[in-house]
């Protein structure tokens, strides 16, 4: 019995590296159709060093031995593979993962490389000091790579306040800080323009990045609202995942901010990267009952019918 379980697991693990490694191979494609690789060529040959300090630092010992941007570049994207891999350690997880990250490896992952370096690293630092008295320093660090991950960490400082791994939303507490951090985003995105302006990202203001979500992104946010709200509120005795209160929270958000695509689209890319847990969990302990086995279905459905419109490069 014990060699079946090993057998299983060598499995899993191969089948795993080998879909980590499709990964890279979809992260890494051809430059010329990459619209942000001629940017980030031009900072490193120029030495400009117009990105984030983080970002610029892991570039610093490539410039020093001379190496050319192509070996930077191959290094940044298997650090990102590597952090997914450790961000999906749990096999069960990582397939619940892989078609997402089919979906955002060649935009959120292989083209907004800052970002993609910032939120991944982010998720691989909460979930290890999550629950850590110095998280909040920790959380912290992703600034360095993508200054857009500020908000991450104050939705992640949020969920402290907002929400407890052995405690239902519904709570009076939860109820009274969940109000809370729906007002003040509320009032956040009422100023978002302004906000724009004064933070030198003026040139989305009054364009197509500014005009709000689609109706299917909206649609795909409220079922996803509607599910962990059934997830967090069905019986608070269950111990779920961080990442499943860290999601709840960055629905709430993107929600919120929907009239602002540049804002509410980025975020929903974070949801997508702690969905798979949201998966995980509910199958876990509703999608095995056959009676909840057609929704959760019906949810995978919904989840992963956005690779219809994924047309991938080579």
């Amino acid at each position: 019995m014990n060699w079946h379980i090993k057998r299983r697991d060598f499995y899993l693990f191969s089948l795993k590296l080998i879909l980590l490694v499709v990964l890279f191979l979809l992260m890494n494609f051809d430059k010329n159709l990459n619209a942000d690789y001629p940017n980030y060529l031009a900072n490193y040959k120029n030495d400009w060093w117009q990105f984030e300090f983080g970002f610029e630092a892991i570039s610093f010992p490539f410039k020093i031995l001379e190496a050319d941007f192509s070996t930077f570049w191959v290094v940044v994207l298997i650090v990102e593979v590597f952090l997914i891999s450790i961000l999906y350690r749990n096999n069960a997880v990582f397939l619940f993962a892989f078609p997402n990250l089919l979906f955002i490896s060649q935009g959120f992952l292989g083209t907004q490389v800052r970002f993609g370096l910032a939120i991944s690293l982010f998720l691989v630092i909460f979930s290890f000091f999550y629950k850590k008295k110095y998280f909040w320093f920790l959380s912290l660090l992703p600034i360095l790579f993508h200054n857009a991950s500020v908000v991450v960490c104050f939705l992640s400082n949020s969920v402290r306040y907002l929400l407890n791994d052995k405690r239902s939303i519904f709570l009076k507490r939860n109820v009274f800080w969940l109000g809370l951090f729906v007002v003040a985003s509320v009032l956040l995105s009422l100023l978002m323009n302004h906000i724009l302006m004064v933070t030198g990202y003026y040139y989305y203001v009054g364009t197509k990045y500014q005009e709000g979500k689609s109706l299917s992104s909206l649609i795909y946010l409220l079922i996803s609202l509607l599910l962990l709200l059934f997830l967090l509120a069905r019986n608070i005795n269950i111990k779920y995942s961080e990442y499943v209160y860290l999601s709840f929270v960055m629905v709430v958000f993107s929600l919120i901010f929907a009239k602002s695509s540049v804002i509410s689209g980025r975020f929903t890319l974070v949801y997508t990267m702690l969905e798979p847990f949201v998966l995980y969990y509910f199958y876990q302990n509703i999608g095995k009952k056959k009676y909840f086995f057609p929704i959760f279905i019906f949810y995978c459905v919904i989840c992963y019918i956005k690779l219809i419109t994924v047309n991938f490069k080579v």
